[in-house]
Protein backbone atom coordinates (compact mmCIF):
# COMPACT_ATOMS: atom_id res chain seq x y z
CA UNK A 1 0.00 0.00 0.00
CA UNK A 2 1.35 3.56 -0.81
CA UNK A 3 2.01 5.85 1.86
CA UNK A 4 1.33 9.47 0.74
CA UNK A 5 0.19 10.48 -2.24
CA UNK A 6 0.79 14.25 -2.64
CA UNK A 7 -1.70 15.50 -5.26
CA UNK A 8 -0.40 18.78 -6.77
CA UNK A 9 -3.27 21.12 -8.37
CA UNK A 10 -1.82 22.80 -11.32
CA UNK A 11 -2.91 25.79 -13.36
CA UNK A 12 0.72 26.18 -15.49
CA UNK A 13 2.78 26.94 -12.81
CA UNK A 14 4.15 23.66 -12.07
CA UNK A 15 7.64 24.87 -12.52
CA UNK A 16 7.27 26.27 -9.29
CA UNK A 17 6.32 22.88 -7.28
CA UNK A 18 9.33 21.39 -9.36
CA UNK A 19 12.05 24.11 -7.73
CA UNK A 20 10.83 23.36 -4.38
CA UNK A 21 10.69 19.60 -4.18
CA UNK A 22 13.34 19.46 -1.91
CA UNK A 23 11.13 21.05 1.14
CA UNK A 24 9.52 17.59 0.77
CA UNK A 25 11.45 16.30 3.27
CA UNK A 26 11.72 12.16 4.06
CA UNK A 27 9.99 11.85 0.40
CA UNK A 28 10.26 8.00 -0.01
CA UNK A 29 10.60 6.64 -3.65
CA UNK A 30 8.98 3.11 -3.03
CA UNK A 31 5.89 4.58 -0.99
CA UNK A 32 5.30 7.46 -2.13
CA UNK A 33 3.83 9.06 -4.72
CA UNK A 34 3.54 12.28 -6.54
CA UNK A 35 0.12 13.13 -8.99
CA UNK A 36 0.15 16.59 -10.58
CA UNK A 37 -3.55 17.01 -11.88
CA UNK A 38 -3.46 19.52 -14.43
CA UNK A 39 -5.93 21.63 -15.98
CA UNK A 40 -3.57 24.30 -17.89
CA UNK A 41 -5.52 25.83 -20.95
CA UNK A 42 -4.71 23.03 -24.08
CA UNK A 43 -1.84 24.93 -25.88
CA UNK A 44 -0.15 24.60 -22.51
CA UNK A 45 -0.02 21.35 -21.09
CA UNK A 46 2.04 19.62 -23.04
CA UNK A 47 5.04 22.32 -21.74
CA UNK A 48 3.82 21.39 -18.14
CA UNK A 49 4.22 17.71 -18.81
CA UNK A 50 7.09 17.82 -20.29
CA UNK A 51 9.00 20.34 -17.21
CA UNK A 52 7.70 17.17 -14.80
CA UNK A 53 10.81 15.60 -16.33
CA UNK A 54 13.05 17.69 -14.14
CA UNK A 55 11.71 15.85 -11.47
CA UNK A 56 13.84 12.81 -12.80
CA UNK A 57 16.60 14.72 -10.68
CA UNK A 58 15.09 13.41 -7.60
CA UNK A 59 14.73 9.90 -8.82
CA UNK A 60 10.94 9.94 -9.53
CA UNK A 61 9.78 7.84 -12.71
CA UNK A 62 6.67 8.42 -14.63
CA UNK A 63 4.02 5.96 -14.18
CA UNK A 64 6.21 4.34 -10.93
CA UNK A 65 5.81 7.44 -8.29
CA UNK A 66 4.64 10.08 -10.47
CA UNK A 67 1.69 10.81 -12.31
CA UNK A 68 0.67 13.40 -14.66
CA UNK A 69 -3.21 13.63 -15.02
CA UNK A 70 -4.86 16.36 -17.41
CA UNK A 71 -8.35 17.06 -15.83
CA UNK A 72 -10.95 19.85 -16.87
CA UNK A 73 -10.56 23.29 -15.51
CA UNK A 74 -13.67 23.45 -12.87
CA UNK A 75 -13.38 24.59 -9.36
CA UNK A 76 -9.94 26.10 -9.23
CA UNK A 77 -7.56 24.15 -7.02
CA UNK A 78 -10.88 21.95 -5.45
CA UNK A 79 -12.03 20.22 -8.47
CA UNK A 80 -8.14 18.88 -8.81
CA UNK A 81 -9.07 16.86 -4.96
CA UNK A 82 -12.66 16.04 -6.29
CA UNK A 83 -11.00 14.71 -9.37
CA UNK A 84 -8.25 12.80 -7.44
CA UNK A 85 -11.36 11.54 -5.04
CA UNK A 86 -13.22 10.38 -7.51
CA UNK A 87 -10.48 8.14 -9.36
CA UNK A 88 -10.17 6.93 -6.37
CA UNK A 89 -13.69 6.21 -5.53
CA UNK A 90 -13.80 4.11 -9.24
CA UNK A 91 -10.57 2.35 -8.37
CA UNK A 92 -8.47 3.95 -10.87
CA UNK A 93 -6.21 4.88 -8.32
CA UNK A 94 -5.57 2.94 -5.34
CA UNK A 95 -6.09 4.52 -1.81
CA UNK A 96 -3.03 5.57 0.01
CA UNK A 97 -2.54 5.64 3.76
CA UNK A 98 -2.76 9.51 3.63
CA UNK A 99 -3.40 12.02 0.72
CA UNK A 100 -1.74 15.45 0.57
CA UNK A 101 -3.47 18.29 -1.08
CA UNK A 102 -1.23 21.08 -2.26
CA UNK A 103 -1.43 24.05 -4.47
CA UNK A 104 1.53 24.10 -7.06
CA UNK A 105 2.77 27.32 -5.75
CA UNK A 106 2.35 26.08 -2.17
CA UNK A 107 6.08 25.06 -1.32
CA UNK A 108 7.16 28.37 -3.02
CA UNK A 109 8.57 31.13 -0.75
CA UNK A 110 10.06 33.26 -3.43
CA UNK A 111 7.14 33.67 -5.31
CA UNK A 112 3.55 33.58 -5.36
CA UNK A 113 3.74 33.93 -1.36
CA UNK A 114 -0.33 34.56 -0.09
CA UNK A 115 -1.98 33.13 2.66
CA UNK A 116 -2.44 29.58 1.27
CA UNK A 117 1.77 29.56 1.38
CA UNK A 118 3.84 27.01 3.21
CA UNK A 119 5.00 29.45 6.43
CA UNK A 120 8.94 29.86 5.95
CA UNK A 121 9.92 28.02 9.66
CA UNK A 122 7.89 25.03 8.64
CA UNK A 123 9.57 21.89 7.77
CA UNK A 124 7.46 19.68 5.37
CA UNK A 125 8.27 16.18 6.71
CA UNK A 126 6.73 13.21 5.56
CA UNK A 127 7.99 10.81 8.18
CA UNK A 128 6.98 13.68 10.70
CA UNK A 129 3.20 13.95 9.63
CA UNK A 130 3.19 10.02 9.48
CA UNK A 131 4.55 9.71 12.79
CA UNK A 132 1.57 12.37 14.39
CA UNK A 133 -1.15 10.54 12.96
CA UNK A 134 0.11 7.30 14.20
CA UNK A 135 0.90 8.72 17.99
CA UNK A 136 -2.74 9.86 17.91
CA UNK A 137 -5.30 8.08 16.05
CA UNK A 138 -7.88 10.05 16.73
CA UNK A 139 -6.00 12.95 14.26
CA UNK A 140 -7.45 12.96 10.48
CA UNK A 141 -6.35 16.00 9.55
CA UNK A 142 -2.83 17.50 9.50
CA UNK A 143 -1.71 21.03 8.03
CA UNK A 144 1.40 23.76 8.08
CA UNK A 145 -0.98 27.01 7.48
CA UNK A 146 0.24 30.80 8.14
CA UNK A 147 -2.78 31.74 9.44
CA UNK A 148 -3.80 28.69 11.66
CA UNK A 149 -6.75 26.67 11.21
CA UNK A 150 -9.37 28.95 10.24
CA UNK A 151 -12.53 29.39 11.34
CA UNK A 152 -15.41 29.98 9.17
CA UNK A 153 -18.00 32.28 10.36
CA UNK A 154 -21.70 32.71 9.50
CA UNK A 155 -22.45 36.03 8.30
CA UNK A 156 -25.29 38.34 9.67
CA UNK A 157 -24.76 41.33 7.71
CA UNK A 158 -28.15 41.77 5.39
CA UNK A 159 -27.33 44.94 3.41
CA UNK A 160 -25.21 46.26 1.00
CA UNK A 161 -23.85 49.48 3.17
CA UNK A 162 -22.53 46.87 5.81
CA UNK A 163 -22.40 44.07 3.95
CA UNK A 164 -18.63 41.88 3.99
CA UNK A 165 -17.03 38.93 3.73
CA UNK A 166 -13.11 37.66 4.48
CA UNK A 167 -10.98 38.70 7.28
CA UNK A 168 -9.52 41.93 8.83
CA UNK A 169 -7.24 42.25 5.80
CA UNK A 170 -9.96 41.27 3.03
CA UNK A 171 -13.29 43.54 4.33
CA UNK A 172 -15.59 44.50 1.70
CA UNK A 173 -16.59 47.92 3.24
CA UNK A 174 -15.97 50.67 1.72
CA UNK A 175 -17.96 52.55 4.26
CA UNK A 176 -15.31 51.18 6.87
CA UNK A 177 -18.66 50.71 9.16
CA UNK A 178 -17.74 50.61 12.70
CA UNK A 179 -20.37 47.50 13.17
CA UNK A 180 -17.69 45.92 11.65
CA UNK A 181 -14.03 47.58 11.58
CA UNK A 182 -14.85 47.80 15.55
CA UNK A 183 -15.43 44.28 17.11
CA UNK A 184 -12.34 42.54 14.57
CA UNK A 185 -10.10 46.01 15.81
CA UNK A 186 -11.09 44.53 19.21
CA UNK A 187 -10.28 41.19 18.51
CA UNK A 188 -13.86 39.92 18.56
CA UNK A 189 -16.31 38.50 16.06
CA UNK A 190 -18.87 40.85 14.38
CA UNK A 191 -22.57 40.81 16.36
CA UNK A 192 -24.50 38.24 15.60
CA UNK A 193 -21.80 35.74 13.87
CA UNK A 194 -21.59 32.35 15.15
CA UNK A 195 -18.59 29.82 14.48
CA UNK A 196 -19.53 27.04 11.94
CA UNK A 197 -16.28 24.71 11.12
CA UNK A 198 -12.19 24.11 10.69
CA UNK A 199 -10.96 24.64 7.23
CA UNK A 200 -7.33 25.76 5.99
CA UNK A 201 -6.51 28.13 3.36
CA UNK A 202 -5.83 26.69 0.10
CA UNK A 203 -6.97 23.26 0.88
CA UNK A 204 -3.64 22.44 1.74
CA UNK A 205 -3.39 19.81 3.98
CA UNK A 206 -3.26 15.98 4.67
CA UNK A 207 -6.16 13.39 5.32
CA UNK A 208 -6.84 9.59 6.00
CA UNK A 209 -8.31 9.29 2.66
CA UNK A 210 -11.57 7.27 4.26
CA UNK A 211 -13.23 10.55 5.06
CA UNK A 212 -13.60 11.52 2.47
CA UNK A 213 -13.81 8.37 0.61
CA UNK A 214 -16.62 7.10 2.61
CA UNK A 215 -18.60 10.39 2.78
CA UNK A 216 -18.62 10.39 -1.00
CA UNK A 217 -19.72 7.38 -1.37
CA UNK A 218 -23.30 8.12 -1.76
CA UNK A 219 -22.89 12.02 -2.88
CA UNK A 220 -20.98 11.22 -5.70
CA UNK A 221 -23.09 13.07 -7.88
CA UNK A 222 -21.15 16.56 -6.58
CA UNK A 223 -17.91 15.23 -7.63
CA UNK A 224 -18.57 16.48 -11.00
CA UNK A 225 -21.04 19.04 -10.80
CA UNK A 226 -20.18 22.73 -10.57
CA UNK A 227 -18.92 25.56 -12.42
CA UNK A 228 -15.00 27.40 -12.34
CA UNK A 229 -16.40 30.84 -10.61
CA UNK A 230 -14.03 31.80 -7.63
CA UNK A 231 -17.92 32.03 -5.48
CA UNK A 232 -18.25 28.25 -6.17
CA UNK A 233 -14.65 27.48 -5.20
CA UNK A 234 -14.65 29.77 -1.88
CA UNK A 235 -17.79 27.84 -1.14
CA UNK A 236 -16.10 24.38 -1.53
CA UNK A 237 -12.70 25.63 0.55
CA UNK A 238 -14.87 25.53 3.57
CA UNK A 239 -17.17 22.56 2.47
CA UNK A 240 -13.90 20.37 2.49
CA UNK A 241 -13.35 21.37 6.36
CA UNK A 242 -16.65 21.26 7.05
CA UNK A 243 -17.11 17.54 6.17
CA UNK A 244 -14.20 16.52 8.50
CA UNK A 245 -15.60 18.92 11.36
CA UNK A 246 -18.82 17.20 11.13
CA UNK A 247 -16.88 13.88 11.76
CA UNK A 248 -15.46 15.12 14.63
CA UNK A 249 -12.12 14.47 13.83
CA UNK A 250 -9.02 15.55 15.09
CA UNK A 251 -6.88 18.88 13.49
CA UNK A 252 -2.88 18.80 14.27
CA UNK A 253 -1.88 21.97 13.91
CA UNK A 254 1.92 20.77 12.85
CA UNK A 255 3.70 24.38 13.06
CA UNK A 256 2.36 24.51 16.32
CA UNK A 257 2.39 21.11 17.57
CA UNK A 258 -1.29 20.76 18.48
CA UNK A 259 -4.26 18.68 18.35
CA UNK A 260 -8.18 19.88 18.80
CA UNK A 261 -11.56 18.76 18.16
CA UNK A 262 -14.07 21.59 18.30
CA UNK A 263 -13.84 25.12 17.95
CA UNK A 264 -14.29 25.46 21.89
CA UNK A 265 -11.39 23.26 22.05
CA UNK A 266 -9.27 25.29 20.55
CA UNK A 267 -10.34 28.18 21.80
CA UNK A 268 -9.71 27.11 25.58
CA UNK A 269 -6.37 26.38 24.19
CA UNK A 270 -5.37 30.13 22.84
CA UNK A 271 -7.32 31.14 26.28
CA UNK A 272 -4.39 29.38 28.05
CA UNK A 273 -1.73 30.03 26.38
CA UNK A 274 -2.95 34.16 25.47
CA UNK A 275 -2.25 32.82 21.77
CA UNK A 276 -4.09 33.03 18.47
CA UNK A 277 -4.06 29.48 16.56
CA UNK A 278 -6.84 30.44 14.52
CA UNK A 279 -8.24 33.03 11.87
CA UNK A 280 -11.27 33.83 11.57
CA UNK A 281 -13.72 33.97 7.89
CA UNK A 282 -16.35 35.64 7.61
CA UNK A 283 -18.78 33.37 4.66
CA UNK A 284 -20.05 35.20 1.63
CA UNK A 285 -23.61 35.16 2.39
CA UNK A 286 -24.72 35.75 -1.21
CA UNK A 287 -22.25 32.96 -2.64
CA UNK A 288 -23.60 30.46 -0.04
CA UNK A 289 -26.83 31.02 -1.04
CA UNK A 290 -26.19 30.27 -4.81
CA UNK A 291 -23.91 27.49 -3.23
CA UNK A 292 -24.03 26.18 -0.15
CA UNK A 293 -27.37 25.35 0.88
CA UNK A 294 -26.20 22.16 2.04
CA UNK A 295 -24.78 23.83 4.97
CA UNK A 296 -26.62 26.75 5.41
CA UNK A 297 -29.73 28.37 3.85
CA UNK A 298 -29.30 32.12 3.98
CA UNK A 299 -32.07 34.26 3.44
CA UNK A 300 -31.65 35.95 -0.11
CA UNK A 301 -29.99 39.18 1.22
CA UNK A 302 -28.55 41.76 0.57
CA UNK A 303 -31.02 41.39 -2.12
CA UNK A 304 -29.45 43.76 -4.94
CA UNK A 305 -25.86 41.54 -4.67
CA UNK A 306 -28.22 38.72 -4.77
CA UNK A 307 -29.78 39.94 -8.04
CA UNK A 308 -26.32 40.77 -9.46
CA UNK A 309 -25.01 37.96 -8.90
CA UNK A 310 -27.76 35.84 -10.33
CA UNK A 311 -27.02 36.31 -14.23
CA UNK A 312 -23.46 35.52 -13.52
CA UNK A 313 -24.47 32.04 -11.84
CA UNK A 314 -26.99 31.33 -14.76
CA UNK A 315 -24.49 32.00 -17.19
CA UNK A 316 -21.82 29.50 -15.22
CA UNK A 317 -24.73 26.96 -15.10
CA UNK A 318 -24.87 27.44 -19.10
CA UNK A 319 -21.36 26.87 -19.33
CA UNK A 320 -21.51 23.94 -17.15
CA UNK A 321 -24.19 22.00 -19.14
CA UNK A 322 -22.19 22.47 -22.60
Amino acid sequence: MDRFHIVISNFNRIESFIRNFNRIINFDLEIDRIYVMDCSPEENWASQLEQCRELSQHGLKFEENLFFIRRRNWNMNHGAQLDYIKAVLEGEIEEPSYIAFVQEHYFDLDNFIKDDTLPENAEYDLNAIEAKFHENRKVGCAFFSRNGVRISMTNPLKSVENYFWGDEETIHDEGRNPEIQKPIAEGRYVKGSKPRCFFVDGGNFIIKPSYYTEWFKTRKDILVVGDGSYGFCHVWEIRLGYILYEQNIEWADMLNNLSFRTIGELAELEGKTYRKYSKPWYENRVWFYFYGRDMVRYLPFPWPLIQEYRLEYFQNKSLQNN
